[in-house]
């Protein structure tokens, strides 16, 4: 595998970049305003660069063996969840590395928590899949309101938008209730889009903070366009 390849800086605070060779970054990486994880296979340059990029930390981990880190973990300035099936020693690694942050295990049989977890620091929006018992440990984890929704009619809410503490993107197949839902939880205004030519799981190839963009290089000038419109606000 490859590692970080450089490429475009379309505005001030969005670079378009590959990670390991592919577009869909979101996939192997989370980031927070305080924090990016990445995977253990991360070169250091590669993982210094990206972290310029979002001017945060970077932390390298990997969980239940994977390296799909934005799959497998949800996050936010306050904490990081770890789904159950993530091994004891990788949970100690990320709570050393991130010691003044909620490293939590979720006791839940859904484990995709990437996927099924959409937050920023002022709340969050989680598959209806989720029992009462895992709702209240995710607000317990992240320090926000968690409120059950769908986007699209879609469970996989976390795969399906990206937001940071003042602004957001979503699929262009949410519904005027999915961005009213959204908007009212998470308290951002929210711009429907793709990535990487079409692609409507926006999460697989893009991260975002406050500080930065990255997307992945098969992002089109159009999608770039609202990108920048939506994140330079």
């Amino acid at each position: 595998m490859s590692g970080l390849s450089g490429g475009l800086n379309v505005a001030s605070r969005i670079h378009v970049f590959d990670v390991f060779g592919t577009p869909y970054l979101g996939l192997f990486a989370t980031c927070t305003d305080r924090f990016l994880i990445l995977p253990t296979i991360t070169p250091d340059k590669d993982a210094r660069l990206l972290g310029q990029m979002l001017s945060v930390e970077p932390v390298k981990a990997s969980v239940a063996s994977s390296f799909l880190i934005g799959v497998m973990v949800a996050a936010n300035s306050n904490g990081v969840l770890m789904p159950r099936t993530a091994l004891d020693e990788e949970v100690e690694s990320l709570r050393r590395s991130l010691a003044d942050r909620n490293v939590v295990v979720l006791e839940s049989r859904l484990t995709a928590l990437g996927n099924l977890i959409l937050a920023n620091d002022r709340g969050a929006v989680v598959s209806p899949d989720f029992t009462q018992r895992d709702v209240r440990a995710i607000s317990d984890a992240l320090s926000v309101e968690v409120v059950r929704g769908t986007i699209s009619g879609m469970k996989t809410v976390g795969s399906l938008a990206v937001v940071n503490n003042r602004t957001g993107v979503v699929t262009v197949d949410a519904s005027d209730s999915d961005l009213e839902l959204l908007r009212e939880v998470l308290k951002v205004e929210l711009f429907r889009v793709t990535v990487n030519d079409g692609s409507k799981f926006v999460r697989s190839g893009l991260l975002a903070n406050d500080w930065g963009v990255v997307v992945g290089s098969r992002t089109r000038g159009p999608e770039l366009m609202l990108l920048s419109t939506a994140f330079n606000r």
